[in-house]
């Protein structure tokens, strides 16, 4: 054996095999049908936006992540205050089903919104069990920044096997930067929280259908987050 792979710290040997199963699962499932979908047209006759099967690839490499690499999971979905990781979420549901997102399925814009942003967080719930979920608790390095920038590097090549092109973004060196900084963000909350619920509500917000609800989201969760440890009210003695 190359000696120079003993050098590589146990928790990147075990990245680099698991990212490369995410990788595989996710283009061997994205290739069958969206069964998502087949069943909200079977059940509500209606077609539930996203094609959820990549969603459904990291979630099983998450699984096996824990299950074959006996990984200590501090990363959770509810995390270690179950009662703030709940009102996080609500803020973001709550908070568009006020302002209300137009749409052509001529459904009431406000019942539209808490659909279509539930959907989202459900399915960014999926994605999140592995970004911030699985390699959260795997990779551990010295420096949390050597983290979040290993996870956003790995985060952006992985929507090659996603996204037609990158052009919306400016090419994907933009999207690479993007994912890094985005990265930083949500592996800080998740580090705070130990909540995939936070890490999914915070990629959740990314669909930016409204300035006012994201600015409003952010400022709020930026305070829950740097008083997510302190208690709300302190008895007296």
């Amino acid at each position: 054996m190359d000696k120079s792979l003993n050098k590589i710290p146990s928790y990147l040997r075990i990245t680099l095999f698991i990212y490369g199963l995410a990788l595989l699962l996710t283009f061997i499932i994205i290739k069958f049908p969206n069964g998502i979908q087949a069943l909200g047209v079977l059940i509500f006759n209606f077609k539930i936006p996203f094609n959820w099967n990549h969603g459904f690839a990291l979630l099983l490499t998450a699984i096996v992540g824990y299950a074959f690499f006996k990984t200590e999971r501090k990363t959770n979905f509810l995390g270690n205050n179950k009662v703030r990781s709940i009102v996080f979420s609500l803020i973001l549901l709550v908070s568009y089903a006020i302002v209300g997102i137009s749409n052509k399925y001529e459904i009431n814009p406000h019942l539209w919104a808490l659909i279509f942003v539930s959907l989202t967080l459900i399915y960014d719930v999926l994605e999140e069990s592995f970004w911030r979920g699985y390699l959260n608790d795997l990779i551990q390095p010295k420096h949390l920044a050597i983290k979040y920038t290993i996870t956003g590097i790995l985060w952006s090549f992985w929507h090659f096997l996603i996204f037609d092109n990158f052009e919306q973004w400016g090419g994907f060196h933009v999207f690479l930067m993007l994912s890094i900084i985005v990265s930083f963000i949500i592996g800080f909350a998740t580090t705070k929280t130990n909540s995939i619920l936070v890490a999914a509500a915070i990629h959740a917000l990314l669909i930016s259908k409204n300035l006012n609800v994201t600015i409003i989201c952010f400022i709020i969760w930026s305070i829950m987050i740097l008083t997510w440890n302190k208690k709300l009210f302190i008895k007296n003695t």
